[in-house]
């Protein structure tokens, strides 16, 4: 059974935070997401920076459109929530052939994936990646740069 449970992260108590996906720039690889949440509007601070690193696949999506997925059908220990796991989801289990080819590069065992949810009050945002996120607090305005080698 599908089961989404509590994703500890330093906003998952807040209501609907402003949340979207920031793509950064790569030159020898995928290009890593980092999400932008802020839990006090816009324009509040503080900020987080979510660092997923390289993902398998990621949606950020209006959440007033949203479409219909299979969260709806899986079990949730608590509602209300801005930050989820999403255990032995669908997009989960379609990747679940492919993890020792994506990641046993080294003939160890393999690493296995992990579908996070960000459920905001503009965007929601589904990540699925091997990689333990990264949370970095911006406590005031701040200019991010970024470069891309096409």
């Amino acid at each position: 059974m599908q089961k989404v449970v509590r994703w500890e992260t330093p906003f998952t108590d807040s209501r609907w935070p402003s949340a979207v996906i920031v793509v950064q720039p790569s030159t020898d690889g995928p290009y890593p997401i980092s999400a932008v949440v802020a839990p006090k509007g816009i324009d509040g601070y503080p900020k987080y920076l979510v660092h997923f690193g390289e993902v398998v696949a990621f949606t950020c999506m209006e959440e007033m459109h949203f479409p219909e997925r299979d969260t709806l059908d899986a079990i949730c220990e608590i509602e209300g929530l801005a930050a989820y796991e999403f255990l032995e989801s669908t997009w989960l289990k379609s990747y679940e052939k492919g993890e020792y080819f994506l990641f046993n590069t080294d003939g160890s065992d393999s690493e296995r994936l992990r579908h996070y949810l960000i459920v905001g009050g503009d965007n929601n945002i589904e990540v699925i990646t091997k990689n333990i996120p990264i949370f970095e607090t911006i406590e005031d305005s701040k200019i991010m740069e970024f470069e891309f080698v096409i």
